[in-house]
C-alpha cells in the first residue's frame, strides 16, 4: 500500500526547481512549434496565392482574346 502512495505522488518527491525547469523546457518547446507552424502558414498562404495569380492572368488572357477575336 505504501509503494503504491508513493508511485502515484512521485512528483512530490521532485524538488520544484526541477520541476519549473521542465514546465519552462516544455513552453519554449511549444513556443518553437507555434513559430514552426506559423511559418509553414505563411508559406502554404503564399503558394496558394502564386497559384490564383496565375490564374487570374490566364483567364485575363483568355478573356482578351476572346474579346480581340468579337471585333473582328
Amino acid at each position: 500500500m505504501e509503494k503504491e502512495n508513493e508511485a502515484k505522488h512521485g512528483i512530490m518527491d521532485t524538488p520544484l526547481p526541477i520541476i519549473l525547469d521542465e514546465i519552462e523546457k516544455a513552453a519554449a518547446d511549444a513556443r518553437e512549434a507555434a513559430e514552426s507552424a506559423r511559418l509553414a502558414g505563411e508559406q502554404a498562404a503564399e503558394d496558394v496565392m502564386k497559384r490564383l495569380r496565375k490564374l487570374f492572368m490566364k483567364m485575363a488572357k483568355d478573356i482578351t482574346e476572346e474579346l480581340g477575336e468579337g471585333k473582328k
